[in-house]
């Protein structure tokens, strides 16, 4: 399954394509098409949040739950609920904010389950709160990440080899993903001449 590294960036590229799909989705004149690029002018989300809620179900690990109840649907909805409350609280879009936070949260849950997961039980318990039944997709596209600090051979070389897995698969990802979201928005505006 892959490190938190892999995760944030996964995140950055749901953060980066949700920037590029309101950009589009901005009209000239509209109040978000005003100010391009400007992450909180639609109600959208920083992309750092979203590298951080995408690495966040890995947090279970500290309660000796892992791949449980944070990695599920469940989860992902309680998460796009939580998100639409704030951003009616702070008078942004819900739905942008619940969609945009239940992606970067759902693309753990996704990796996790194309990684490989060699400690029983194999999997995770994706579809909680429907069933408690682990599922794994037995495409191992991503590498188990060492937890044992005492084996310096598996903790340091064995997860470098793991890291540069994942980047190899996701980095060309959020690369095109922030190509595309640097494409929607446009060029920067330029500061008037003598500042």
């Amino acid at each position: 399954m892959p490190s938190p590294i892999g995760h944030m960036v996964a995140g950055l590229a749901v953060g980066w394509a949700a920037h590029a799909l309101e950009a589009a989705r901005s009209q000239p004149g509209d109040p978000a098409g005003a100010a391009p690029g400007r992450l909180a002018s639609a109600g959208s989300i920083p992309v750092a949040f979203c590298a951080l809620l995408a690495a966040a179900p890995d947090a279970d690990i500290l309660m000796a739950s892992h791949r449980t109840y944070t990695h599920s649907v469940g989860a992902i909805a309680l998460v796009g609920l939580a998100a639409a409350a704030g951003a009616l609280w702070l008078r942004r879009p819900a739905v942008t904010a619940a969609l945009v936070c239940a992606a970067a949260w759902g693309s753990h849950v996704f990796l996790d389950w194309l990684g490989h997961d060699g400690t029983p039980p194999i999997g995770l318990m994706a579809l909680w709160p429907f069933t408690d039944r682990y599922y794994s997709s037995g495409f191992d596209l991503f590498a188990d990440v060492s937890r044992r600090y005492w084996n310096l051979d598996e903790f340091v070389f064995g997860n470098a080899r793991s890291i540069a897995r994942e980047l190899v698969v996701l980095a060309p990802l959020a690369l095109a993903a922030l190509w595309w979201q640097r494409r929607s928005t446009g060029p920067p505006p330029h500061p008037a001449p003598g500042l």
